[in-house]
């Protein structure tokens, strides 16, 4: 049997393991540096009864228009707004979320 070079050897897999968790990392700081990035417009209109961004925001306790604003409530409010209104059960699973279908994105996935 004849190994293409298409075989991943050790090294290669750890190289570019490495390479995928410093895209995540980057990622992440991209997402907490920048909190109106967190949700795409089209993230929220797969895993939200909303059409936006805004919308969202301004549906939820806090009623501004600005992922600020709903980071800013209390966490049994925020998590309760998001189990109402999306398919995640959490405000925590919901960026985690949204974080790794934006790392799928840029890795074009």
């Amino acid at each position: 049997m004849v190994l293409g070079s298409g075989v991943k050897t050790r090294d290669s897999l750890h190289t570019d393991l490495i390479t995928a968790i410093e895209r995540a990392l980057s990622l992440e700081a991209w997402v907490s540096s920048a909190h109106e990035r967190i949700l795409s417009p089209a993230f929220v209109r797969r895993h939200t009864q909303f059409d936006s961004v805004d919308r969202f925001c301004e549906a939820s306790p806090s009623g501004d228009a600005t992922i600020g604003s709903v980071q800013q409530l209390s966490a049994d409010e925020r998590d309760a707004f998001v189990a109402r209104t999306t398919d995640f059960e959490t405000w925590g699973e919901m960026k985690e979320r949204a974080a790794v279908e934006n790392l799928m994105t840029l890795q074009n996935v």
